[in-house]
């Protein structure tokens, strides 16, 4: 009968299996921030794509902002000088051509179109995240809330426009208006046009007073808006020149 000795593995000491352990777990800790760092760096790249395609929307909305301004600015002092010859004038008193000029401005609609599908696409999709500078998040935030405000404003403003062209059509003949409905019309054509006379389609006091007095809420109502304008456009330029700075553009 034969008897076979059994060999006796040699047990592994401690260390080994720490060894083990300490490589598994370097590994998967490495593997966890390399991860991790191309994660941010995706974000940083999205960050820095969102802040450029913002940036240039709020270059061309600047303008639009800059020059609806200049454009408030100067109808409203027309309308308000409408309404003050309205009752301090006989109609007999101006030329036709004078009523005509400044009455035109009541009637006077423009529209903003602010590109916002960037901004919009930051909010709805939580982008805001990306951005790391608290001061742009919180300008973003501010620019957004005032543009929303402003819009909310044309609402109002657009109720009124059909009386208003309902009353203006009762005293005026659009026709003879073509030549002075451009805003950047020269000053000598205006002096001239003002001076005309052609036949208005109401010579009566009442008539034009009732169109004074939508011309009166007109005026409040733009001046209101304007003032949402400015604060869009103050912003705006706030939240460019943060977007300039962190990201470097042009």
């Amino acid at each position: 009968m034969e008897v076979h000795a059994h060999a006796h593995t040699e047990r592994k000491k401690w260390t080994h299996y720490l060894w083990e352990f300490l490589m598994l777990f370097f590994a998967v800790f490495c593997g966890f921030l390399a991860e991790n760092q191309r994660e941010h760096m995706v974000e940083g790249q999205r960050e820095k794509k969102y802040a450029k395609a913002l940036y240039e929307d709020l270059k061309v909305n600047t303008g639009f902002l800059d020059a609806t301004i200049k454009e408030r600015n100067f109808v409203i002092p027309k309308i308000d000088t409408f309404r003050m010859l309205v009752h301090t004038k006989n109609i007999d008193e101006i030329p036709a051509g004078t009523w005509t000029y400044f009455g035109r401005f009541g009637t006077r609609h423009t529209i903003l179109p602010l590109q916002d599908a960037t901004l919009q696409q930051l909010i709805s999709s939580g982008g805001l995240r990306l951005f790391k500078d608290q001061q742009v998040v919180e300008a973003i935030a501010q620019y957004d809330q005032s543009a929303r405000d402003m819009k909310e404003t044309f609402i109002y403003q657009d109720l009124m426009y059909s009386d208003l062209v309902k009353a203006r059509n009762i005293l005026f003949d659009a026709w003879y208006m073509d030549e002075i409905m451009e805003i950047n019309v020269s000053t000598e054509i205006i002096d001239s046009f003002k001076k005309k006379s052609f036949p208005l389609l109401s010579y009566k006091k009442e008539d034009f007073i009732q169109y004074a007095n939508l011309c009166q809420l007109r005026s409040f109502n733009l001046k209101y808006v304007l003032a949402k304008i400015e604060t869009v456009a103050k912003r705006a330029q706030k939240l460019l020149a943060l977007l300039k700075e962190e990201y470097h553009l042009e």
